[in-house]
């Protein structure tokens, strides 16, 4: 009797664009702050590429990225995770390592996704850290299964409490993604930061790559959670955007959140747009690691 092979969604153009955004990769994780272990875990969405690290009898944390993005990108922030089980992972789909087997094109589909990661990893509970896209993810998951979640970390998630701002980003990112060119790349970037900020060209590199390269099998589209899903969640929440955040209005995420979940904790972390990890490292770092010290 054999077995038979998944059938996977192309994630890349070619062979060879693959492997110009594999090289991309690990040049990033050569900035990876701590040492790292890499799993494939299965799921009915596919195999999922997940960097681990910190001690194995650590508290579990499980990290979700944004969209056009992959775990590398989570480097700036592990040095905040250190006594931290950590586990990044690679959203099946979009532009990463791991193997898309079946779209994820619901938010039934996420959930479904992420229950079979953490049963495989054997997590009953963890605390989940979401950036971006990765944070509709955690914001939808949470809202879904609470009993799940330790405490929970959004920083600067999509939709989630706000439209998703389509006829901004249609003019503003997607024509980097339908039509890539290099300076178009970058200039869709500079406009997801603070004025003045520029991404560090190992990132960029990576980003390139994956847009010249890359062809998106995500197209789950995040939602606004409405008040009445959080209901049941008690764990403790942090919420971080920056105050030139182009995904919606400092001012109004911040009532938003505070309407929605009154023992939040809120930051606005000035200086900073939609990549405030790298942005305001040191800053974000310290807010992120007292957070989970205190509510331990």
């Amino acid at each position: 009797m054999t077995t038979k092979k998944p059938q996977y969604l192309p994630v890349f153009k070619s062979d060879a664009g693959l492997r110009l955004f594999m090289d991309a990769y690990e040049r990033v994780m050569e900035h990876w702050p701590v040492p790292y272990e890499t799993m494939e875990i299965q799921t009915d969405y596919g195999g999922c590429h997940v960097i681990a690290c910190g001690p194995k009898q650590g508290e579990p944390i499980v990290m979700f990225h944004g969209m056009t993005s992959n775990s590398a990108l989570w480097y700036p922030t592990i040095e905040a995770l250190s006594g931290f089980r950590v586990y990044c992972v690679d959203t099946p789909g979009d532009f990463g390592k791991s193997k898309v087997a079946k779209k994820i094109q619901t938010p039934e589909d996420a959930i479904c996704w992420m229950n079979q990661l953490l049963d495989v990893m054997g997590l009953e509970k963890a605390i989940f850290i979401g950036h971006s896209m990765g944070g509709w993810f955690c914001s939808n998951y949470a809202s879904a299964h609470p009993e799940k979640i330790r405490r929970l970390v959004l920083l600067a998630p999509a939709a989630s409490f706000l439209p998703a701002p389509f006829v901004k980003l249609l003019f503003k990112v997607y024509p980097a993604l339908l039509f890539p060119k290099t300076e178009r790349i970058q200039r869709a970037w500079k406009w997801f930061c603070a004025k003045g900020y520029t991404l560090p060209p190992h990132v960029m590199h990576l980003i390139i790559a994956a847009y010249m390269h890359g062809k998106s099998q995500l197209p789950v589209v995040p939602r606004v959670i409405e008040k009445e899903a959080w209901k049941n969640l008690n764990s403790p929440v942090l919420f971080m955007a920056g105050d030139e955040e182009k995904l919606y209005d400092a001012g109004q995420v911040n009532q938003q959140v505070k309407q929605v979940l009154p023992e939040a904790t809120v930051y606005i972390v000035q200086g900073a747009g939609h990549c405030l990890m790298l942005e305001q490292r040191e800053y974000v770092n310290k807010v992120i690691r007292e957070f989970l010290l205190e509510h331990g």
